[in-house]
């Protein structure tokens, strides 16, 4: 059973040259009860693809495919999502509050699985939070 949705800058930590040695312990715990979102993914993929050619970008990749892919779970952006996303996204930008769209697209997967999306970025996710039922947890502070 999958509990948390991990958002990029947590499944990207490992990557990191001084990575933080609590989220890597969190990560290795919570393996097989974590997956990460479509969104996420893309994300990654694209952050990577745009560095320059080289041995970073080509470890970047090979931990992606070899790693990431292999380990999490892939959750896509579904028709239950979608119905969310919309909802919150006509709610927030009614209140003066829209959120970033691939914030919204990642909080809509996480709601609805049921999941908590862990993050370092909490404030990004508070307008969400207040308008929804969406759990969150800071990997770095715990």
């Amino acid at each position: 059973m999958k509990i948390y949705l991990l958002d990029t800058n947590i499944i990207s930590e490992p990557t990191k040259f001084t990575p933080n040695e609590k989220v890597l312990q969190k990560l290795a715990d919570n393996l097989e009860y974590s997956c990460i979102s479509a969104v996420t993914w893309a994300e990654m993929l694209s952050g990577i693809k745009s560095l320059p050619e080289g041995k970073r970008k080509n470890g970047l990749l090979d931990y992606s495919i070899e790693y990431v892919q292999k380990q999490y779970e892939i959750l896509s952006f579904d028709a239950s999502a979608a119905s969310i996303y919309s909802d919150l996204y006509e709610r927030l930008k009614s209140q003066g509050a829209p959120a970033q769209r691939f914030d919204l697209l990642i909080a809509s997967i996480a709601i609805t699985n049921n999941l908590i999306l862990v993050t370092r970025n909490v404030s990004d996710f508070t307008a969400i939070v207040e308008n929804s039922n969406l759990m969150i947890e800071n990997w770095f502070e715990e």
